[in-house]
């Protein structure tokens, strides 16, 4: 009887899994890394969250020193030094995104700031393009993508601007995927690649910038995790805090991060990330190209999603993949050979069979309870139930035969 509530648990336990499958975008990336998918024609997905932000920029000596009164400001000056300064405030700021599948091999994306704490954030709009191929589960992928941000930052470091010019500034992007699983059905791991031409548009006046991202993610159909590492570098441009920067490349920063990804219901999906330099911790505010710490938290779901081919490949992988992990656990508690004599006295029309247990049949696994009347019958009931599981444990016997 011990064997048989085990297995019935397990049961009940995988069928719970299969009911609770996920709508998944097949563009889907991790925080600052893109995929090389993109949503299927006509979809639109919306994305929230929230993320840690810090504005560091410098601040000349002259306007600290307006800062006090004039009296003092010898004082201020043989106080804190008569160099430039930096300014660092740190809050938390909304992000909100959208994204349209213009074709089968086009997106168009759009990501902005609501409010950066002080005023207007910046919108990126963002166009990706893949090759063939995009609605089959890939092993390889391929995108490039051709980026237009509106900054709202005023320029400080060209001479004689003072104000946003609200120009939208361009560059582009090349993203690769590998996506193991196509290979691996048991290993579903995904790797990303990401090279951009820039940075962080807000320091765009004030250097040449080049970034490379990499992220491997365990991919799971309910959850996963993900690591992420990312490698910029800076050139320093003329400005009127440095109308004559020498040398090269400044030394290449550096930002790792950890992330979990879980599906919420059928159509939410919830991300947590959290990332920083890990050469220079908490030295961030020494320079302004450093990356600080940072905490970001996301939602993504659909508002109109048609399943494309490959996450439908997906999602059989996986109701493989269960099967599998069914039939061994079945195959590790055989039924005793009084149970299997018994059984044969008892109907085969209405036993349980493997096949439905999947994600792909969630209806016929919702309509059968297989606990229900196991724990509140009577004597005389209970035997007949014992005979009954008996009768569906012969069954996934000669099935696993």
């Amino acid at each position: 009887m011990i064997k048989i509530v085990t297995i019935l648990i397990s049961v009940g336990i995988l069928a719970y899994n299969a009911m609770a499958a996920q709508t998944r975008s097949r563009s889907e990336g991790v925080p600052g890394l893109q995929a090389s998918n993109v949503v299927g024609l006509g979809d639109i997905w919306v994305t929230g969250g929230s993320s840690s932000y810090f504005l560091v920029r410098p601040v000349s000596n002259q306007k600290l020193a307006q800062s006090v009164d004039s009296a003092y400001r010898n004082d201020f000056r043989l106080l804190y030094g008569s160099g430039d300064k930096l300014h660092r405030d740190l809050t938390l700021v909304p992000n909100l995104g959208a994204s349209l599948g213009l074709a089968n091999f086009m997106q168009l994306e759009i990501e902005g700031v609501p409010w950066d704490g002080a005023k207007l954030g910046a919108t990126t709009a963002r166009l990706k393009i893949t090759t063939p191929g995009n609605d089959n589960l890939r092993l390889l992928g391929l995108a490039v993508l051709l980026n237009a941000t509106l900054s709202t930052e005023e320029d400080i470091y060209s001479k004689g601007e003072t104000t946003p010019g609200f120009d939208p500034i361009l560059y582009f992007g090349v993203v690769a995927d590998l996506d193991l699983v196509k290979m691996f059905h048991s290993f579903p791991v995904k790797a990303y690649f990401n090279y951009f031409n820039m940075d962080d548009y807000r320091l765009v006046h004030a250097y040449e910038q080049h970034q490379a991202r990499f992220a491997l993610e365990y991919m799971g159909y309910r959850k996963g995790y993900y690591a992420r590492l990312g490698g910029m570098m800076y050139k320093p441009l003329p400005t009127r805090f440095n109308p004559n920067p020498k040398g090269g490349f400044l030394e290449t920063l550096y930002e790792f991060g950890l992330g979990y990804r879980a599906a919420i219901g059928d159509r939410l999906l919830f991300t947590a990330d959290v990332s920083m330099d890990p050469l220079h911790p908490i030295s961030f505010y020494t320079q302004e190209t450093r990356k600080p710490p940072k905490i970001q938290i996301g939602f993504e779901a659909p508002l109109i999603f048609n399943e494309t081919r490959s996450e439908a490949i997906r999602a059989l992988i996986f109701n493989e993949e269960q099967r599998k992990q069914y039939r061994e656990m079945v195959a590790k508690n055989p039924v005793q050979k009084k149970d299997q004599v018994d059984s044969t006295a008892a109907g085969t029309s209405a036993g349980l069979k493997v096949d439905e247990i999947g994600l792909e049949d969630r209806k016929a696994t919702q309509s059968k309870d297989v606990f229900k009347g196991v724990f509140d019958q009577t004597e005389t009931e209970n035997a007949e139930k014992r005979k009954q599981i008996r009768t569906e444990l012969k069954q996934i016997e000669d099935l696993l035969q």
